[in-house]
């Protein structure tokens, strides 16, 4: 049996991807409601999750690396890494 990752095919780990950055959205969208307009690690915490996942679907399935999507996980480490970094010296 192919394409299997330890019983998780790689349709299904790029959908678990999705998912989460859909969780990540939704989590800044209800923060912003409640008038937080800054960015919430948790959104970057969730966001990267599934954007890691989604590498990897891609990755098992045509062993070949989506430079795009990895570029996106990089910018949104660099990103909470500020974040995180910015509430320290507040």
């Amino acid at each position: 049996m192919t394409g299997n990752l330890r019983g998780v095919s790689e349709m299904s780990l790029a959908t678990i991807g999705l998912l989460l950055i859909a969780v990540a959205w939704i989590i800044q969208l209800v923060m912003s409601w409640k008038g937080n307009k800054a960015v919430r690690p948790a959104f970057i915490i969730c966001y990267m999750i599934g954007v890691a996942a989604m590498v990897t679907a891609d990755y098992l399935q045509t062993n070949v690396l989506s430079y795009f999507e990895f570029l996106t996980f990089l910018a949104a480490g660099i990103l909470l890494i500020r974040i995180l970094t910015a509430k320290d010296k507040v």
